[in-house]
């Protein structure tokens, strides 16, 4: 049988590549791995077959399925046998435990689909427990990076106060710009650390409409803002105008990466919902996959009504059922079904209960959803606090640099130099307004812009961090972050100027 749901090569059998290996997604990976070998197990499929097909998976978690297959075909083991040698040797000690269980449970004879089907569903509570502690501290972690960010900005303000009464040394502005800009990218950065790690969209060769959409743009638009940009900065235009300029080349894509992804979190919502019950009307009335979706009411599938009707009219047609749910699959965009999907019609194929079946892959589905809404509900607030917060702090830094900048000019002006002896000049206060020199001042108007640019990438990355899914999300959220400091830093020069200006 060929394998669906796999990119070109892999379906080709060319090209044997293992998965790269990622300790951070080896939680999700173990449970998905687990479900679908106890969706597949129902259908009273071969030991050698179970650890045939749990190889063939593109999982972190294959590994060790894959080593217990090669164990027990090269060296002639049994594979209750091959399954404690590879578990012995396993230092991960979820996995370890597993295959230590299973080993036993392969050499007393149990049933090993009754087995698989406890082992995912205590799997699953670990896992959602273990996904439920990192959220608990992602949200205490997000609440600090406001803090800190708060913090940042006191700082800067500190630094142009100082400037303005007293003299400071380079070495002294150099240090408060260094301290802020450090801990505002270590707090994004330990966001994005703490934060849990799952793919949410899917690396078939096909993807949703959206998503090429978003290629498309970001061919066409990511080249001509970067012309733009560098024509204006060769022309010496406003920092502001250019980060405004950056904002507009990023938001198409991003706007249009963002509406993929609120779609892919609704289709990974009802995906369960479907799959429990077309296993369930397959089971009832011993049909096939067509002929039991065609007892379905699609108005109760929510967003995947659109779906599931052309997956239907396909199998109808006559196009084979691999390439009809392929394609399915592929035009979702969520690797969520991609995994439930696969479950669900590898263990139909191979002669697997339906609904048995459909209740591992829909568990499997339901389980990682609520998870991720748990995390959205997190990273909603989160988000509106951190474009407020930015919003601010940006406000706050331009607005006091403009009224040091603009009121030091206004002095200077008014200064009558000329009519002024030496003895006149050393009369003056010793205060920073009178004794700026023009490096602290192109200094002082460096370290803004540079604090500025970094609050708005690591703002940016924070809320990707927070908010997870698709690694493009950023650009959204780096052209509304870039929008906004853009705007400010063209407008309140010019209101500080203006309020100067009427005294």
């Amino acid at each position: 049988m060929r394998f669906p749901f796999l990119g070109k090569k892999e379906a080709k059998g060319e090209g044997k590549k293992q998965p790269t290996f990622d300790n951070e997604l080896l939680g999700a990976d173990f449970f998905c791995q687990l479900a679908y070998m106890a969706a597949i197990a129902t259908s009273g499929i071969s030991r050698s077959g179970l650890f045939y097909h749990a190889a063939r998976l593109p999982y972190s978690a294959t590994r060790y399925f894959r080593r217990v297959d090669f164990v027990a075909k090269m060296f002639n083991h049994d594979y209750s046998q091959a399954c404690r040698l590879v578990g012995e040797k396993t230092k991960e000690p979820e996995v370890k435990a597993l295959l230590l269980r299973l080993s036993g449970a392969l050499a007393s004879g149990e049933d090993i689909a009754g087995f698989l089907s406890r082992e995912s569903q205590v799997l699953s509570e670990s896992y959602g427990n273990g996904y439920e502690r990192r959220l608990d501290l992602l949200k205490k972690w997000s609440d600090a990076y406001v803090s800190l960010i708060l913090t940042t900005a006191l700082v800067t303000v500190m630094a142009v106060v100082t400037m303005m009464i007293g003299n400071v040394t380079i070495g002294f502005m150099v240090g408060l710009a260094s301290l802020t800009i450090i801990a505002t990218i270590f707090g994004s950065w330990f966001l994005y650390r703490t934060a849990p790690r799952e793919l949410k969209n899917h690396s078939l060769p096909y993807r949703s409409q959206e998503q090429d959409t978003a290629r498309n743009l970001l061919r066409i638009v990511l080249p001509l803002g970067g012309l733009v940009m560098l024509v204006l900065i060769v022309v010496k235009a406003n920092m502001g105008t250019v980060m405004v300029a950056a904002a507009g080349a990023l938001f198409p894509a991003g706007l249009v990466i963002m509406t993929d992804d609120k779609k892919i979190s609704k289709r990974d919502e009802d995906i369960a919902a479907f799959l429990r019950s077309l296993g369930g009307v397959m089971q009832a009335i011993g049909a096939t996959a067509a002929e039991a979706m065609s007892r379905l009411d699609f108005r109760s599938l929510g967003i995947l009504r659109d779906d599931v009707s052309l997956l239907h009219r396909r199998l109808v047609a006559g196009i084979t059922p691999d390439a009809s749910w392929n394609r399915f699959v592929c035009e979702t965009g969520s690797e969520l079904v991609n995994r439930s999907v696969r479950t669900f019609w590898d263990g139909i194929t191979l002669g697997g209960e339906p609904q048995n079946v459909g209740i591992e892959a829909s568990s499997f589905a339901m389980k990682i959803s609520l998870l991720r809404a748990q995390r959205s509900q997190i990273a909603s607030g989160f988000i509106w606090l951190t474009v407020a917060m930015h919003t601010v702090l940006t406000v706050l830094s331009v607005f006091i640099y403009s009224i040091f900048v603009t009121f030091s000019h206004l002095v200077e002006k008014l200064m009558p130099k000329e009519a002024m002896g030496d003895a006149a000049l050393t009369s003056l206060p010793n205060m920073g307004l009178f004794s700026q020199s023009s490096s602290q001042m192109t200094l002082l108007h460096f370290m803004v812009l540079l604090i500025v640019v970094v609050l708005t990438m690591a703002n940016a990355f924070a809320m990707y961090s927070v908010s997870g899914g698709h690694w493009q999300k950023i650009l959204f959220y780096l052209a509304l972050t870039s929008a906004i400091s853009g705007l400010v830093l063209i407008a309140v020069p010019a209101v500080a100027s203006t309020m100067f200006t009427m005294l």
